[in-house]
């Protein structure tokens, strides 16, 4: 997965968890059903912010919210 080292901060976007432009890594997650010609529209998400569990059983990445 490949991380910036910091929000590109052009527009009015937030992290999708926090809701701010904090500094810190960012990474970009695709959104679904945004698929077109190869690309696809994402967001940026705060590394901190992101809480992820594995699920081996189910083969499953998930992310927790508390």
């Amino acid at each position: 997965m490949r991380t910036f080292k910091e929000m590109n901060k052009s527009g009015k976007e937030t992290c999708p968890i926090c809701r701010t432009q904090d500094e810190g890594e960012v990474v970009l997650i695709g959104v679904v059903g945004t698929e077109k010609g190869g690309n696809m529209v994402a967001n940026q998400f705060h590394l901190k912010c992101i809480d992820l569990l594995y699920d081996k059983s189910a083969g499953i990445i998930y992310q927790r919210v508390n």
